[in-house]
């Protein structure tokens, strides 16, 4: 009986490696901006061909859309539990500044803040990414108002501003902070800005 031939598998090569092309986007979007990275530019870094990134992530929006994610899971969610905390505000205010003004050089990390950007430029983004940029900005600023009606609730807070409003401040004053430190505003000057910022909560 002769042996039947062994088609070979369907589908993308079993040495691609999704981790390492959404880091690798990640890295680009984030250091150059994502409106400036091409996906080729990108399939060209991770050494990866274009169909088999298609074939893993569906389209380039797809590919943003984990890029985000998994951008939210380095550097929000650990604002988010951070805050969560049951801690003094004002010793929650101090650790969100450190976190906010933390050395990018020294975490190897690049300037300013992939999320940032892509929130200020949402209308230019993919149907998925700009999903996923609204529903990580609605849970930014819902964790921020929980953590400010918390302080309220505990008579820590006496500011008349409402918890809303208040985190959307705060989600704003984030925002140009990390403006600033893109454009290569100097740490002095950032501190300095941050700081009377967020003075109105002190």
């Amino acid at each position: 009986m002769k042996q039947a031939n062994k088609k070979a598998p369907r589908g993308r090569p079993k040495t691609f490696d999704r981790d390492h092309v959404v880091a690798v986007a990640m890295h680009a979007y984030w250091e150059e901006g994502q409106s400036e990275v091409s996906l080729n530019a990108v399939c060209k870094l991770a050494q990866v061909s274009k169909p088999s990134l298609y074939q893993e992530f569906g389209s380039e929006d797809g590919l943003k859309q984990a890029v985000l994610s998994d951008y939210h899971k380095m550097t929000l969610a650990p604002l988010y539990e951070m805050l969560a905390v049951d801690q003094p505000f004002d010793t929650a205010l101090v650790n969100l500044k450190n976190y906010i003004l933390r050395d990018h050089q020294e975490y190897d990390m690049p300037m300013g803040c992939l999320f940032v950007d892509m929130c200020q430029c949402r209308d230019h983004l993919g149907e998925l990414t700009s999903a996923k940029v609204g529903e990580f900005r609605d849970l930014s600023v819902s964790v921020l108002q929980g953590w400010i009606e918390g302080a309220k609730a505990n008579g820590e807070l006496a500011s008349s501003i409402s918890p809303r409003t208040a985190a959307i401040y705060i989600d704003a004053q984030i925002a140009s902070i990390m403006n600033m430190q893109r454009q290569g505003a100097s740490q002095k000057d950032i501190e300095s800005v941050f700081q009377i910022a967020l003075s109105v909560f002190e």
